[in-house]
């Protein structure tokens, strides 16, 4: 089937290491690089424009923005197996996509009388200062993973797997894995990275009953553990193994985050709400110098939450037809955030309740060994944030559905999905654009052509679940096009091609577009 061989040079591009092989030791090493032309992004950045001393803020969620860059990531795996298999042992490092990114230039601001903003860059030595991402072009630094280089070192020891499995019980039938490894809760809904903790797989069916069961207690990051508040996430799963390539699943996870992940998920909207109430402004005026004062808090300090949330659901893959598979995944979210505090002298948001609800479901065809048509459907409930409800005078909590760090990628431009969607680090996101949720059917056509050469066709209509800060719903129409060769088992070349045309949830209609070229040579 295409699918079948397609999802092999996935792997090459960036998925999960192939098992260990019959050796005590085996090793594995890969390097990716890519070159990446995208064109007319949608703009998030608020930056300040010292010659008008105001913030500059016209091309807010316009399709806008241009970046063309190299990235690369180098790999090294080893994976161990003593004890006939039942030992066994992975450790795994990676650099991170590292690339070269030129940023703002800083800019000093102090209290300007002058200024319309009521904040200048003129500022006399003895002014107390603050600094801002500017207009101008800062130096050029090379990242790892979006962060600096040492820092994404140092927090994480680029350490990606370190993590020890035994297999015990009669006929083996339990497993159980501690360290840092990768844990996917809800097909990838509500969590798929990795995380630090324990993994207790439970196969039953080597005793009798088809049934698996999973209990996991982790910390779901990648940076070290001791780095940040003990936030756990606990999971339970049972899967009911209806043939060898069927299961039906339930499962529920909890969470109790006091790193300020949820907080994280909300700093989108955040800004998008400052940057609201600044354009409904005259400038020069009191309210518009005291909204320009309050985006400047918003970009400088980050929000911080404590929050328990919770998640319970379905999945499962079945075969109704010869040549047919479905997959399929339902979520309901609910929890409460006990504190919200912005750190910008707004009033702290106390037991604002969560909930929320996500599916996605899958229908693969296969008509020959050489095609497959997968109709799809996905959504994630939106809603206003918290913060803009407040500004409006609005009632309630929020209704989105919030993960722990999702990996959705089921388009390219839109969802960060294609030949890099599994090279760069896992990013933790509110749904859609800043939280409003997405309601996304597509189609995805995959061909196997001859001289080795697979081709990836995709197509979707995204929505917001709830209207944009400028009225619209409409995220726009998205089509992906890939070609991946293979012309060596230690070679994949690929060529990527999206556009996105946006709708009237964005105040542009400029086509957004995306090309990558890829080469991923691996071998032991």
């Amino acid at each position: 089937m295409a699918g079948e061989r397609l999802a092999v040079g996935e792997g090459r591009l960036g998925g999960p290491a192939p098992e260990a092989g019959d050796g005590p030791v085996t090793a594995t090493a890969a390097l990716h690089l890519r070159l990446t032309a995208l064109t007319d992004a949608p703009v998030a950045q608020v930056l300040f424009d010292p010659s008008r001393s105001v913030y500059a803020f016209e091309r807010y969620l316009l399709p806008a923005a241009d970046d063309r860059f190299g990235s690369a990531v180098a790999r090294l795996r080893l994976d161990g197996r003593h004890l006939g298999g039942d030992l066994a042992w992975t450790l795994a490092a990676d650099t991170g996509e590292l690339r070269r990114r030129r940023d703002q230039a800083l800019v000093r601001l102090c209290a300007g009388e002058a200024s319309p903003s009521g904040l200048t860059a003129t500022c006399p030595a003895t002014a107390a200062t603050l600094e801002v991402e500017g207009t101008g072009s800062g130096e050029a630094v090379l990242l790892s993973n979006g962060r600096p280089l040492g820092d994404e070192a140092q927090a994480t020891w680029l350490l990606r797997e370190a993590a020890v499995r035994w297999r015990f019980g009669r006929a083996g039938f339990a497993t159980l894995r501690a360290g840092l490894a990768r844990l996917t809760v809800a097909d990838g809904l509500v969590h798929d990275d990795v995380a630090t903790g324990l993994d207790l797989a439970l196969d039953l069916g080597a005793l009798g009953p088809p049934v698996a069961l999973r209990l996991a207690a982790v910390q779901p990051t990648r940076d070290l553990p001791w780095r940040q508040p003990l936030s756990p996430l606990v999971l339970v799963e049972a899967d009911w193994q209806v043939s060898l390539f069927e299961r039906v699943g339930l499962f529920a996870a909890a969470r109790r985050d006091r790193a300020g992940g949820v907080a994280q998920l909300f700093q989108g909207a955040r800004l998008e709400s400052a940057v609201l109430g600044l354009a409904d402004r005259t400038p020069g005026t009191i309210g518009y110098r005291a909204q320009s004062l309050y985006l400047t808090r918003v970009l400088l300090k980050p929000p911080t939450s404590d929050a328990t949330l919770a998640w319970a659901g379905l999945s499962g893959a079945l075969v109704p037809f010869r040549n047919h598979r479905l997959t399929f995944a339902g979520v309901v979210s609910w929890g409460t955030i006990h504190s919200l505090d912005a750190a910008s002298g707004d009033t702290v948001l106390e037991e604002v309740p969560l909930s929320g609800q996500a599916a996605q479901v899958r229908w693969a065809w296969s008509p020959a060994d050489w095609l497959a048509v997968t109709p799809w459907f996905l959504y994630l409930s939106g809603d206003r944030s918290p913060y803009e409800k407040r500004r409006l005078a609005l009632d309630g909590g929020y209704a989105g559905f919030l993960g722990v760090t999702p990996f959705v990628t089921a388009t390219n431009l839109f969802f960060q999905g294609g030949v890099s969607e599994a090279y760069s680090s896992r990013q933790v996101s509110a749904p859609g654009v800043n939280g409003r949720g997405v309601v996304a059917p597509g189609l995805t056509v995959e061909v196997g052509l001859p001289g080795g050469v697979d081709l990836t066709a995709r197509g979707a209509w995204l929505e917001a679940a709830v209207a944009g800060p400028f009225g619209g719903r409409r995220y726009g129409t998205e089509v992906d096009l890939e070609l991946a060769w293979q012309p060596a088992g230690w070679l994949t070349v690929a060529l990527e091609g999206d556009v996105l045309l946006p709708g009237d949830f964005f105040a542009g209609a400029r086509p957004i577009s995306k090309v990558v070229l890829a080469l991923d040579l691996e071998g032991p």
